[in-house]
C-alpha cells in the first residue's frame, strides 16, 4: 500500500486541471491530533500535535495540507524530560461543493512523529507513523476564513528503539468535535 500512495498522489496532481482561479492558500491547522494520541507509552500523555501549518488549494479540486508540531515537557522533581516532534501532510480532494461556502472533502493523509524520553540511560526514542483517510467539511465563515471538522479511519504504528523493541499498532476511527475544529486563514 505504501508503494502505491506516492504514484497515486502524483497521478492525481498531474491529471487535475490547473487553473489560476480557485487557487488559494493560507495558515492554520486541521486538528490537534498526533500519531501518539491515546497510546499508553508515557506516564503523562506527551505528544507533539502538528498544529502549525496550512493549506494550499492547487486548483478548485485538489489541495495540499501540511503541519508541524513540537513539544518539550520537563517534570521536576524527578528530572523527567520528553521531547516530541511531528509532521502531517495531506491531499484534500473536493468531492462536492455544497454551495459557495461549504466544501465536502476526502483527505488522505500521512503523519510521522518522534518522541524521546531523556529521563533514563539510555534515552528511549519512539517513532510513529499514521496513514489516514477522512471525510471533512470546510465551511467558509468569511471570504478568507474557514473552519473544518473531519472523521474517518487511521492506521497507526508506534515503536521504540529499546531492547526488546516495543511496538503498538492500531486501526481506529478518527473524529473531531465542536471543541476540536480546524481553521485556515487564506492569505494568498
Amino acid at each position: 500500500m505504501k508503494r502505491l500512495l506516492a504514484p497515486a498522489v502524483l497521478a492525481l496532481l498531474l491529471t487535475a486541471p490547473a487553473h489560476a482561479e480557485g487557487t488559494m492558500g493560507g495558515l492554520g491547522f486541521r486538528t490537534g491530533t498526533s500519531p501518539f494520541m491515546n497510546l499508553p507509552i508515557t506516564p503523562l500523555q506527551v505528544e507533539a500535535s502538528p498544529t502549525i501549518g496550512g493549506r494550499h488549494w492547487l486548483n478548485p479540486k485538489v489541495g495540499l495540507d501540511f503541519g508541524l508540531g513540537y513539544n518539550q515537557l520537563k517534570v521536576d522533581p524527578g528530572s523527567s524530560t520528553w521531547t516530541g516532534f511531528s509532521f502531517d501532510v495531506g491531499l484534500p480532494i473536493s468531492i462536492k461543493k455544497v454551495n459557495d461556502k461549504v466544501n465536502f472533502i476526502f483527505r488522505p493523509g500521512f503523519q510521522w512523529g518522534s518522541l524521546e524520553d531523556e529521563s533514563g540511560t539510555p534515552t528511549v526514542k519512539w517513532s510513529a507513523t499514521a496513514i489516514s483517510g477522512e471525510l471533512e467539511v470546510e465551511w467558509m465563515v468569511a471570504d478568507n476564513l474557514s473552519i473544518s471538522a473531519a472523521h474517518g479511519i487511521s492506521y497507526n504504528s508506534v515503536s521504540d528503539d529499546g531492547t526488546p523493541k516495543t511496538e503498538v499498532t492500531s486501526f481506529r476511527t478518527t473524529g473531531s468535535n465542536f471543541m476540536n475544529l480546524g481553521f485556515h486563514v487564506y492569505l494568498w
